[in-house]
């Protein structure tokens, strides 16, 4: 928090702040430093923004918004060093800056489990109670790897680490019941606000909003819905996603012409 703070006072106008990380730590500071005034350029490593979470075209669609906001994005580009007064890429290209906020994720540490004997991934792995490979041991949080879509993933947001939290808590009481809150995420990006809820799986549909925002579908084989992304002014897309929550959870089949029609109702769906 202080840090923060910090930050926000020195990014003046003008300021040139290179950003580390097309991810949504990075982007929402390069969001914020352009409305304070600040020259800004963002380094991505790999081919898109966001592109471990996001689907393609609402990575394209942030790729557009920041451009379209002034910021310079470098795609593919790999940083060899960071100096007083520039950032120096692999390349050879050298960019003055006067501010450096690298954002580029989070890398749990894992030894103490490994050592441990716990089983590990890219996290420490639990079943369905959040409990370890060691019957009298609970990971919580970032560092927790969990089955979610039938695939072992982590999630690293506040929401996830308070509630899992909350339910090892229960379980280390005795409870033994089984985590099953839905994943799901939210960012404001200027005047524009992207959520998601549940799984992002590769069968997409996808849906027009009014003002140029999108709503995808995420569903299993069977027509069953398993996540979805929203991207829309403002908080327009909020009440889509609580609908695809309900969607979700009622675990309906549906039919896809429905869901990329603009005119039917998500709250049709859900009365099958």
């Amino acid at each position: 928090h202080d840090e923060a703070l910090a930050l926000r006072d020195a990014l003046r106008p003008g300021t040139r702040l290179v950003v580390v990380g097309g991810g949504f730590i990075g982007l929402e500071v390069a969001a914020t430093a352009r409305g304070l005034g600040c020259q800004v350029t963002v380094l991505e490593a790999g081919p898109r923004l966001a592109g471990r979470v996001l689907p393609p075209v609402i990575s394209e669609a942030l790729l557009d918004l920041h451009r379209q906001q002034g910021v310079e994005v470098r795609l593919n580009v790999a940083l060899e060093s960071i100096d007083a007064d520039a950032v120096q890429l692999v390349d050879g290209q050298r960019l003055p800056c006067d501010r450096v906020v690298v954002g580029i994720g989070m890398q749990p540490n894992l030894e103490l489990a490994a050592a441990a004997g716990l089983e590990v991934g890219q996290g420490i792995r639990v079943d369905a109670q959040l409990r370890t490979s060691a019957p009298n041991i609970y990971a919580a949080g970032d560092v927790c790897e969990f089955r979610l879509g039938g695939l072992y993933q982590r999630q690293e947001t506040w929401r996830n680490a308070e509630a899992q939290g909350r339910h090892a808590a229960l379980n280390m009481l005795g409870r033994e019941l089984p985590f099953e809150a839905m994943p799901g995420f939210w960012s404001d990006q200027y005047d524009w606000g992207l959520q998601t809820v549940g799984v992002m799986t590769p069968l997409t549909v996808s849906r027009a909003l009014p003002g140029g925002g999108l709503l995808l579908f995420h569903l299993d084989t069977d027509g069953h819905l398993q996540g979805a992304c929203g991207w829309a002014l403002g908080n327009g897309v909020a009440k889509d996603i609580k609908l695809c929550e309900r969607l979700i959870s009622a675990c309906i089949a549906l039919n896809t012409a429905d869901l990329a029609d603009p005119d039917v109702s998500l709250k049709h769906l859900l009365r099958g």
